[in-house]
């Protein structure tokens, strides 16, 4: 009888438990498919974001964004329209923080039809306080429910928080490359070959929001073409990152390079909402004094940082904070 009982036990322990998992199971695969379509949002943010930007360097040619497109659709075997979306989230939505991480993709599929501003704001609004679907979105902008929300005076939008993004809270001081596996004597072209090589791992250790743009980008300047390391470009602070990559101690004349190529980037390819380009100089190492001095007044233009390709021992730790 004893024995039935601690069996009976141990049967409604184990349902009790199978609910728990059950339970943290569903929970898992909702929060998966939820980062796997915000990965989706940002993805095609970003598609849109880089066709939008070459479509306006080659402006002049009035069918380039087409043949664009129809050049992209075949070597990406991707469905035209995903492009075409894709370019029109971006230009109703162009600055990536006025994107709310609680709306799918296919709510923004939506929502890029709106076209009124305070309209699309209060059916962001409306999604996230009811928790509508795509469905439930869509009929209600068919019933035309702003409007009539309008029409009897209770329309009230509630705009999101906007955190404005400075450029010193972006770069770091130091960044570890330990994962370029650099052993003994290297030159600077084996360490950027490196970095372009590994650009997914160096993209992480720089930060979230920056996008790859070119390589050795070429700027002619007095008649002599100069080349940018390498050109990215980041949602938060919507301008161009031009980086320079140096394997040796920081110098004066780093920074009159990087200023130069800023000054470039700025006639020839500041675009119309963008904020002026920034300069990253990184390098093996530097002292704080001589940057002080040779930056003066473009600190909030150029930053200069360090590089390291093993991180520190423990007694190298405990002496740098003593």
């Amino acid at each position: 009888m004893a024995k039935e009982i601690i069996t009976k036990e141990r049967l409604e322990d184990y349902n009790a438990i199978l609910r728990d998992m059950k339970s943290l199971l569903e929970r898992a695969k909702l929060q998966a498919y939820k980062a796997v379509d915000n990965i989706r949002v940002q993805t095609y943010w970003q598609i849109g974001e880089r066709i939008v930007r070459e479509e306006l360097q080659h402006k002049e040619r009035a069918d380039y964004g087409e043949r664009l497109i129809e050049k992209l659709t075949i070597d990406l075997d991707i469905q035209k329209s995903i492009l075409y979306e894709s370019m029109q989230f971006y230009k109703t939505y162009s600055i990536f923080h006025a994107v709310r991480g609680e709306l799918s993709w296919t709510h923004y599929r939506e929502l890029i039809r709106v076209i009124d501003k305070e309209q699309r704001q209060f059916y962001e609004n409306q999604i996230i306080q009811n928790g509508w679907s795509t469905r439930e979105l869509e009929k209600q902008i068919k019933a035309n429910l702003y409007n009539r929300v309008k029409r009897q005076g209770k329309l009230v939008i509630t705009k999101p928080l906007q955190l404005t993004i400075r450029p010193e809270d972006v770069f770091k001081d130091s960044y570890n490359f330990e994962f370029l596996g650099l052993k003994g004597e290297y030159n600077e072209n084996d360490f950027k070959k490196g970095l372009v090589e590994k650009l997914e791992k160096f993209l992480q250790e720089l930060g979230s929001d920056f996008f790859i743009g070119r390589r050795e980008v070429p700027v002619l300047i007095g008649g002599n073409y100069d080349k940018v390391d390498l050109e990215l470009f980041h949602a938060g602070l919507m301008c161009y990152i031009l980086v320079e990559v140096k394997i040796e101690h920081f110098k004066h004349s780093h920074v009159s390079q990087m200023y130069s190529y800023l000054n470039w980037y700025k006639e020839n390819k500041w675009g119309k909402g963008q904020r002026s380009p920034i300069g990253l100089i990184i390098c093996k190492s530097k002292d704080e004094e001589t940057v002080h001095y040779a930056l003066g007044g473009l600190r909030e233009e150029i930053f200069v940082s360090e590089y390291r390709t093993k991180l520190p021992s423990e007694k190298e730790i405990i002496k740098r904070l003593k």
